[in-house]
């Protein structure tokens, strides 16, 4: 069981201008350009506490900047602990969606204890990067990703009447078109009972696996030299915890680009694991990409320049894959789409291994676009399009304790940085 409860956040206040000027995305999906775009914006854009440059000083750096923003009102903690309902609206393939949360500070522990659960494995150089960071600090800028499902409905109760009860305390619209709104409600005793159903539930990371690693990290360091309450805030990791079944959870595919030319005999090396079927395009250039996407329809992949210039269809016929599934795994994680394309074409074409790829032997990304861009500036390339994982399988296979493997999932889009920090001070 993992415990939550309110916190003191750290706000922007009307001095430092209006939200839609400050707010900015996680800090492992800003381009230079887009860094420079919202640095441009306002001068107390949260992208230069998020994702600083200046080497090792930089930490120091957003330190003295997160001291100077308060001294000069443009900060401001919050005088009582709050829950903060966000809502953000966004457009997807043309659809409007809205995702609901509750931001909360969740007790940070070890996977091992069970109670927060993991989809994905992760890197060790973000988390160096955010542990230096939190370490200069002692304030969380970016809030975890977390989902739970809700059996009772309370958090979707408490949500929905705190979206109805009144106007948001803050709104704004984000460099990308998002909308993002947000309500403060003091928490005490009876906000608190209203969402004690949650704590029989499990949490789910869906995004932000570093920045809850980070936190525990932070935890062990602060308790190696002082004594830390059960509810002392840096036993938490500030998180927006989003209700499973929202209609809002969007999980955009990860597809995969291979910068080598495929084997000659690529058809034999696939085996019989796969139906191949050749497909030609009829659409226009403009329409490419959609016509791409529509062919993943019934298929396990779409493949881009196994021979030059050609599309291929690539569906699973029940035979076994011809790569070395770990030993243990369930059929469930052997069949989502980044192992079967690992497993039954990485590993048999190019030999690719789980060291090779951590050494960057494929490039990612979940925009189709440019997908086709990689491959125009890289001819000799091959690019495999595939379907996004499941909600459902996200939470099956980590409640087996199964993790994915890196890049599998893109929950979109981005939780926005600069809604509220939470200080780690008692």
């Amino acid at each position: 069981m993992s415990q939550f409860q309110p916190f003191r956040g750290l706000r922007y206040t009307p001095a430092a201008g209006p939200l839609s000027e400050l707010l900015a995305p996680p800090y492992d999906v800003i381009t230079p350009a887009q860094q420079r775009a919202l640095e441009e914006r306002n001068p107390r854009n949260s992208v230069r506490l998020e994702n600083a440059g200046g080497g090792e000083g930089r930490y120091a750096g957003v330190d003295a900047l997160l001291k100077q923003w308060q001294s000069e009102g443009a900060l401001a903690r919050d005088a009582t602990p709050m829950l903060y309902v966000y809502e953000q609206r966004f457009t997807e393939d043309g659809r409007e969606y809205l995702r609901k949360a509750v931001l909360a500070a969740v007790e940070a522990q070890p996977w091992e204890e069970g109670a927060v659960k993991p989809h994905e494995y992760t890197m060790s150089g973000p988390k160096e990067d955010r542990l230096k960071l939190l370490q200069a600090t002692g304030v969380q800028l970016s809030p975890v990703f977390m989902i739970a499902r809700d059996r009772a409905g309370m958090l979707t109760a408490f949500i929905e009447s705190t979206v109805a009860s009144r106007e948001p305390d803050v709104l704004g619209t984000s460099i990308d078109g998002d909308s993002h709104r947000l309500w403060a409600i003091e928490s005490g005793t009876y906000e608190m009972r209203q969402l004690a159903p949650l704590l029989a539930e499990s949490f789910y990371i869906a995004d932000g696996h570093h920045r809850y690693e980070t936190a525990v990290n932070y935890r062990d360091w602060r308790a190696a030299s002082e004594v830390l309450g059960p509810s002392h805030p840096a036993r938490f990791a500030m998180s927006a915890i989003v209700v499973a079944s929202d209609p809002g959870l969007v999980i955009r595919p990860i597809h995969r680009m291979v910068p080598r030319e495929a084997p000659s005999d690529w058809m034999d090396r696939l085996g019989d694991a796969f139906a191949v079927a050749h497909v030609k395009l009829v659409r226009g250039e403009a329409e490419r990409s959609d016509e791409l996407i529509s062919l993943l329809d019934g298929a396990d992949a779409v493949a881009i320049n196994l021979n030059p210039g050609q599309v291929h269809r690539l569906r699973r016929t029940g035979s076994p894959l011809r790569g070395s599934i770990p030993q243990g795994m369930s059929d469930e994680w052997a069949a989502i789409a980044p192992n079967v394309l690992r497993y039954g074409v990485l590993e048999p074409l190019w030999g690719i291994s789980d060291d090779d790829l951590r050494a960057g032997a494929v490039v990612y990304s979940h925009d189709c676009d440019e997908v086709l861009e990689f491959l125009d500036d890289n001819p000799h390339a091959v690019a495999f399009l595939l379907n996004p994982v499941s909600i459902e399988s996200v939470i099956s296979l980590a409640d087996k304790g199964e993790r994915m493997p890196q890049k599998s999932t893109f929950f979109h889009p981005k939780l926005g940085t600069g809604l509220v920090f939470n200080p780690l001070d008692a």
